[in-house]
């Protein structure tokens, strides 16, 4: 058997360049074949996870292994390339490692990395598939539209995130920037289906869509969500006055805020969402646009995954 290693070096601000000066090591002590493939990122802001996967897939047996070692996002666009018939370990190293805290994977590498190759038979778990007329692709961890996504962008684009990042308290700039966004944010309508039932929204403010109870390194947006089954949650939150969207925090941040009568939670095989106005979207922590008018529709999809 022979491991390939498709590894971000940058993820969590250096933790996947840590991750590999433990990991390797390892791998040579105990004489494991190995290929290291590094990610890299150029200045039009692609990246060539692509061209690795390809690369990787030309080469793989059956009996070989892909092993992803990053962040979310890194993990995400591997997906995004990999097809579903092809199964996966994943060592995380990244700043909010959402998607491994949904399986409780060890962040320790070695942990891992044993954990994934004594395992002989993958487990099977859902992502979601999203599909319209300008995006398409896979999320491992959430879809939102609206303040989801501004926070995401506000928090990705700002210097916090790296600062909290060396301080090892990288999830916190999620926190910190969504209380600044809270103020300017304005609403948007929005027509969300699911077979036969419409539900149309005139003041929408948060409306995220997850396969699993994470979002932000670690804030529960739906806690029984699980990657596990097939089912899709939405979590809604129409814009309400500051003071009474303020005093909702704390019972976000403990995971409880679904049981106030102002979150709306629905749990389907299946979701389109309309909106009336173009709005940012964030999937797996990059973020898109959707257009007024625009259809998206969310579904589950079956992957396979060593852990």
């Amino acid at each position: 058997m022979k491991y390939y290693l498709l590894a971000n070096p940058n993820s969590g601000s250096g933790k996947g360049a840590r991750t590999l000066e433990i990991l390797l090591p390892y791998l040579e002590e105990h004489e494991f074949d190995y290929q290291l493939y590094t990610t890299k990122k150029f200045q039009n802001h692609t990246s060539n996870e692509a061209a690795l996967v390809d690369k990787i897939l030309t080469q793989k047996t059956k009996e070989d292994r892909l092993v992803i070692i990053g962040g979310d996002g890194t993990l995400s666009l591997v997906i995004n390339e990999l097809p579903a018939s092809e199964s996966f370990s994943y060592i995380p190293s990244g700043s909010g490692n959402d998607f491994a805290r949904s399986l409780n994977l060890s962040l320790d590498p070695i942990e891992a990395f044993e954990a994934a190759r004594q395992r002989t038979q993958p487990h099977e778990i859902y992502v979601m598939r999203y599909q319209s007329k300008d995006l398409s692709g896979y999320s491992l961890n959430n879809i939102g539209i609206g303040l989801d996504a501004t926070i995401v962008q506000a928090a990705n684009d700002g210097k916090l995130k790296n600062v909290l990042n060396r301080l090892k308290l990288g999830s916190l700039s999620y926190v910190a920037t969504a209380l600044q966004v809270l103020i300017t944010k304005k609403s948007f309508g929005t027509v969300i289906t699911s077979g036969e039932e419409v539900l149309e929204k005139n003041k929408a403010f948060l409306m995220t869509f997850t396969k699993h109870p994470y979002f932000g390194g670690g804030v529960k947006i739906s806690p029984t969500a699980s990657n596990k089954n097939s089912e899709i949650h939405l979590v809604e939150y129409d814009k309400h006055r500051l003071l009474r969207t303020f005093s909702l925090i704390p019972s976000v941040l403990k995971g409880t805020h679904l049981q106030h009568p102002l979150f709306l939670h629905k749990v389907r095989k299946y979701f389109t969402v309309k909106l009336s106005e173009e709005q940012p979207v964030q999937i797996d922590g990059e973020i898109y646009h959707l257009q007024a008018g625009e259809i998206l529709s969310i579904q589950p999809e079956k992957r396979k995954i060593f852990y």
